[in-house]
């Protein structure tokens, strides 16, 4: 029998695509043991005053340089605050900073809410205090945590939200990218609908220009290709029917999502387009029940590949698919 899988749709987009599998995100950041290998690292201690009142924090020196290359550069270079080991910062929030710190000492950003709600805004202050400080793993952080929230809240940014994404962060910034994506899954039929306040205008044209082309991973849902799982280590089970999929046999997977499917599902076009919110599915004539179709979400996993940077840090990566981290 030959397998046939269903052709995909729109533009190829290969510098956003990812050619080969990537791994779904379980780790970012550097590894530990590696960031505090001299005794000096636990006795040296920078400080830095934050804000017009001088909020003092008292932060080891290690974690600021290894993590920055602004604060290397400030505090190991030839710059008066390498002698005085303190640095003031008085136009920047002292809520947001105190979010940096906690990162800094638990590698983890707490999803904020105010009034019961997600507060995404707080997460892209802190996105742009991590750009303009240089604190690469910090902005894959909020990246994270923002796809997290979005998916456990089924929610997205508000207008004044989209107005801080385009006006205190750079365009160039991968998080537009992950925005785009969760208004292209989440909400858009009643965008207008839902919310009186004005949003941002160049957020809705690049919208409508993200949904026009058609958005592959909103319409098309997901990019199957064929996949062998090599070890039972290795391998998972059919995202729709469950039944495992055993080593060194034909299977299906998703380059974004990297959810896989058994060549059955994908015959009956299970995996290969549809919508999450029912508007859509197939009767498995076995079962005699109708299934919805199981929607493409690239920020659960490929979210490194797509959305993180990893100019300065190491790259994320865990055992999927019989790779190693880092892989």
């Amino acid at each position: 029998m030959t397998l046939k899988v269903a052709c995909t749709i729109g533009t190829s987009d290969t510098n956003r695509i990812p050619i080969s599998l990537p791994p779904p995100y379980t780790w970012t950041g550097q590894q530990s043991g590696k960031l505090r290998a001299n005794a000096s690292d636990f006795t040296s201690i920078s400080t830095l005053l934050i804000g017009p009142k001088a909020t003092p924090f008292l932060i080891h020196t290690s974690l600021l340089t290894t993590q920055s290359p602004y604060f290397s550069a400030a505090l190991t270079g030839s710059f008066a605050e390498a002698t005085s080991n303190t640095i003031t910062l008085d136009d920047i929030d002292t809520s947001h900073f105190q979010i940096l710190v906690s990162w800094l000492y638990t590698g983890t950003i707490p999803p904020p809410y105010k009034d019961g709600k997600p507060a995404y805004y707080t997460l892209l202050h802190v996105y742009a205090l991590a750009d303009r400080l240089c604190f690469e793993n910090l902005r894959n952080a909020v990246i994270d945590c923002i796809s997290d929230l979005a998916d456990k809240t089924n929610s997205v940014l508000t207008p004044s939200d989209t107005r801080i994404l385009y006006n205190d962060i750079r365009d160039s910034a991968p998080l537009r990218c992950l925005i785009m994506d969760l208004f292209a899954f989440k909400k858009t039929d009643r965008l207008l609908e839902t919310h009186a306040d004005a949003w941002h205008a160049a957020f809705l044209r690049d919208l409508c220009v993200h949904l026009k082309r058609p958005c592959e991973s909103a319409l098309r849902r997901h990019r199957l290709r064929m996949w062998i799982p090599e070890t039972w280590h290795a391998t998972r089970a059919c995202e729709l029917c469950k039944i495992v999929l055993q080593p060194r046999q034909g299977a299906i997977a998703c380059d974004e999502c990297c959810l896989a499917f058994c060549t059955r599902c994908v015959e009956v076009g299970t995996a290969s387009a549809g919508w999450d919110d029912g508007r859509a599915g197939w009767r498995d004539e076995e079962e005699g029940v109708k299934r919805k179709w199981e929607a493409c979400k690239p920020w659960r996993g490929s979210r490194c590949v797509l959305y993180h940077e990893h100019g300065e840090t190491e790259r994320c990566g865990d055992v999927f698919m019989g790779r190693g981290r880092g892989e």
